[in-house]
């Protein structure tokens, strides 16, 4: 399942970082900037479906509505910042809708910067556009510049978002582009270009995972209240969405969480 984060939209410079152990994302997409430091052990990051080991000392540039997810490998600590666009609009002029061929870069020799960053108020806005487009602009001069995926960022958000609130009811592609004002097809091709898949596999990944939280809270519950109740028309719809999707049935996925709990 992709999620949409909300909280990463919208607002005029915003900025965010925290500190990470051993650090789990699942895929996800937003329309801020993000830049993950790792400052020890190896960090693992997907993004676009490509994934990228980063040792200590090196530094990651996600880029608006990129999906991208961080996974648990090895042992790692990181620094992970995330911040709305209006910082670095110079850098944007450069790249405007392509991507970075190579995201990742040896950051050791300028940790002043990310020190700089660190100290800086967030409300001090001239010093943090000045500190994000230096990092920004190293990474330009370390990597090309190649086609990319991202599309428009208000109907991502709104379209993503539609779609994880109301998975449970009888939702189209028709429906969701005549109300958001979207050419069927356009829409059609833009969530594929960001998600990889048509609208009802991504559309079945919301329902999909929602029934394996039923499956997880309730032993008793029938696989045919939980098919209803996370949005499928029928049992045997959400079988086989289910199957393509997790590898193994309902049931057998229920067997497999209830037998781990009883061990």
């Amino acid at each position: 399942m992709l999620l949409y984060q909300t909280e990463n939209f919208g607002k005029s410079y915003e900025y965010r970082s925290g500190s990470h152990e051993n650090w789990t994302v699942p895929p996800h997409i937003h329309e801020y900037s993000e830049i993950l430091f790792t400052k020890n052990g190896t960090a693992t990051v997907v993004l676009d479906g490509v994934t990228y080991r980063l040792p200590k000392g090196h530094m990651i540039f996600i880029l608006p509505n990129q999906v991208h997810e961080f996974i648990n490998e090895t042992p790692s600590v990181v620094r992970c910042a995330v911040f709305s666009n209006d910082h670095i609009p110079a850098f944007f002029r450069r790249v405007q809708r392509l991507k970075l061929q190579n995201p990742v870069l040896d950051f050791s020799e300028h940790l002043v910067l990310l020190d700089a960053l660190e100290r800086t108020d967030v409300s001090d806005t001239l010093t943090m556009c000045g500190l994000l487009n230096l990092i920004g602009s190293l990474f330009l001069k370390n990597s090309e510049l190649c086609p990319g995926n991202r599309s428009g960022n208000k109907m991502l958000h709104d379209v993503i978002l539609y779609i994880s609130q109301n998975f449970t009811e009888e939702i189209t592609l028709k429906d969701i582009a005549a109300r958001m004002g979207y050419h069927e097809k356009y829409l059609s091709s833009c969530l594929h270009s960001v998600t990889g898949m048509q609208f009802r596999t991504f559309l079945a990944s919301y329902r999909v995972h929602y029934a394996t939280q039923l499956l997880e809270k309730n032993e008793k519950t029938p696989i045919s209240e939980i098919a209803l109740e996370s949005g499928f028309s029928s049992v045997n719809t959400f079988n086989r969405c289910f199957r393509d999707l997790t590898g193994m049935t309902p049931t057998a996925y229920k067997k497999t969480v209830y037998k781990e709990n009883v061990m």
